[in-house]
């Protein structure tokens, strides 16, 4: 059974979601790589101990699509060399990038919690 590439939430939010992101952010220790009216890019992690976790966020017309990943560990590594592409969803279950896809669904939980929303199992 193959992994999802990523997670992915969609759902509806009124008001301004940026304010309430970039908070969240700060106190989990996302960094901003990315910005622009619509869509944000974060990165938390990327020693060589911890494989990154990222959260692209996009936020338009109501709409508020989240996608987490986390990329690059040994095993995805070993996924690229057998085609696939280096990343995998946040959601828990298998070895694959446990401890880091276990630390971003407990960051990205808290931030799907202050939107009202449901975490991500």
């Amino acid at each position: 059974m193959a992994l999802n590439r990523r997670t992915v939430r969609d759902f509806s939010y009124t008001g301004d979601v940026w304010p309430l992101i970039e908070s969240w952010a700060a106190q989990t220790g996302f960094v901003e790589l990315d910005k622009s009216s619509i869509r944000r890019l974060y990165r938390k992690g990327g020693g060589l101990l911890m494989a990154p976790a990222f959260l692209e966020i996009r936020h338009e017309g109501g709409r508020v699509v989240l996608e987490a990943w986390v990329k690059a560990d040994f095993f995805l590594i070993l996924s690229v060399l057998a085609g696939q592409k280096p990343e995998t969803a946040i959601e828990s279950g298998g070895l694959t990038a446990a401890l880091p896809r276990k630390r971003a669904r407990e960051a990205i939980n808290e931030l799907l919690s202050r939107l009202g929303q449901q975490p991500i199992a």
